[in-house]
């Protein structure tokens, strides 16, 4: 298996290191191996099109973690060998990134080769897995949110997670399934929030043709297209007492019947919850019933918030510089440190999901001056000093594209406010939908949009949006 792969060598500014494994890979009868240095830009390793990349044992922490997320953002399933200690500190499950392997600095050439191959086996495994995810982080909370994960996965057993709105829940059901002896079956997700009741019914049982005005013909639900493999119920804290004594029933006997059957239908189905309300509460509110509690809540993950876990804020906004900036065709640059010390103080109410929603708007339009006005202060951790709202550098700006960009605005030939005018159509046309869908619930709709309830206001004011 080793002699049929290309190689990429990420080199340190002392590169003898790396020098020795590509003559020992060499002499492996690699098809291709390549040094390049480590802070080369995310396109050049795009091109070099890696089976592998192996990273200089010489690098620090910080480069290995910067370097990784480059070669995860062009294919998740890209194997890494590093020796930092940091990216993989106990064991593959507790690395900032899944598919990274532990390379024992000065290895002998069996154990090198054997540490490829293995690594090879886990690309080859992950193959099929076309939207492949990983959980990034290093913080205490999330090494035990993936010891969870990787207790649980192996078991078949109901798992419930919880945690607030954008927190990457849906990532946690993702890895269970995808580390489960579930992994070649489908994963079928129903968000409980997305429909009302009788439609929510007939979407995750099915109904058979003339249960209903319009059901011209038999359709399976998404227990059904989960046979076999994994059902994701996000947000099951919001589905009726019709429908919760449904799944109960799914629980117990393993057996469904579609709206407007009475036919019995076996399932084999495992399935993961997620939920942002806390279900003990509705429960001694008599607003979820206990039995599908106790069913559901056999072993229970949860994902902490970006508050809590401010370790990985670093990583998370290099992670999406590098994404973003690569989808968009910016230049990488580093962040301005004012950017980077707010945006680390910052609470982030939305969580993940707000933190990429903010890194994607600055980077398509190249400004970062925004978020000091948009983000609302008060949120800001009390012990950190408060970031002065000043002009900042611009991601991937050099001079001389200053210089051009002030000669454009000179002419009135400004993209930055071409930029501008266009998000701001795609925001306004995105808070209609999602009020529309939540029927105006304006709470959940900032929940959905990644944003702060004030934030979601202060947008309809200003674009007009009345009911």
């Amino acid at each position: 298996m080793i002699s049929d792969i290309n190689v990429v060598l990420l080199e340190s500014e002392h590169p003898e290191h790396a020098k020795d494994i590509e003559a020992r890979l060499n002499s492996a009868q690699v098809r291709s191996c390549v040094s390049i240095d480590h802070n080369s830009g995310i396109d050049h390793l795009n091109s070099l099109k890696p089976d592998l990349v192996i990273l200089d044992p010489l690098l620090d922490a910080d480069s290995s973690l910067k370097a990784i997320q480059k070669i995860k953002i062009l294919n998740p399933v890209t194997p890494v060998l590093t020796s930092s200690e940091e990216c993989l500190p106990a064991g593959e499950c507790f690395a900032p990134f899944e598919g990274v392997h532990f390379l024992t600095p000065g290895a002998e050439q069996k154990t090198l080769e054997n540490t490829v191959d293995e690594a090879l086996v886990y690309s080859k495994e992950h193959a099929h897995r076309p939207d492949t995810t990983f959980i990034i982080g290093k913080s205490k909370g999330i090494v035990d949110v993936r010891r969870k994960i990787r207790r649980v996965a192996e078991k078949d057993i109901t798992v419930l997670v919880t945690g607030e709105t954008g927190t990457g829940k849906e990532l946690v059901a993702r890895s269970i399934h995808f580390h489960s002896p579930r992994k070649m079956g489908p994963l079928v997700k129903v968000d409980c929030t997305s429909l009302p009741d009788e439609l929510l019914e007939s979407e995750i049982f099915g109904f058979q043709k003339g249960a209903f005005t319009d059901a011209y013909k038999d359709k399976p639900g998404r227990l059904e297209m989960a046979n076999g493999g994994t059902l994701f119920v996000d947000e099951i804290g919001d589905i009726s007492f019709s429908l919760q004594v449904k799944f109960l029933q799914v629980f117990e006997d393993k057996e469904f019947s579609r709206l407007g059957s009475t036919d019995q239908k076996i399932v084999d189905t495992r399935v993961v919850a997620a939920t942002n309300a806390d279900l003990w509460k509705k429960v001694q509110n008599g607003q979820f019933r206990n039995d599908l509690f106790y069913r559901l809540n056999i072993m229970q993950i949860r994902v902490p918030p970006l508050r809590e876990r401010r370790d990985d804020i670093p990583l998370l906004i290099h992670f999406f510089l590098n994404k973003y900036c690569f989808e968009y065709k910016k230049k990488i640059s580093e962040l301005p440190e004012r950017v980077l010390d707010f945006l680390v103080s910052y609470n982030w109410p939305g969580n993940i999901r707000e933190l990429e929603n903010i890194m994607r708007r600055a980077i398509a339009v190249s400004d970062w001056s925004f978020i000091f006005q948009e983000l609302d202060q008060s949120n800001m951790d009390a012990s950190v000093k408060q970031i002065p709202a000043n002009t900042v550098d611009v991601p991937g700006e050099d001079p001389e594209h200053l210089r051009q960009l002030k000669m454009f605005k000179e002419q009135e030939y400004s993209l930055r406010k071409i930029s501008k005018a266009y998000v701001s159509e795609k925001e306004h046309e995105a808070i209609l939908d999602i009020l529309n869908k939540t029927r105006w619930n304006r709470t959940k709709a900032a929940e959905i949009l990644g944003v702060s309830y004030k934030t979601l206001i202060n947008r309809m004011q200003e674009f007009g949006i009345k009911q």
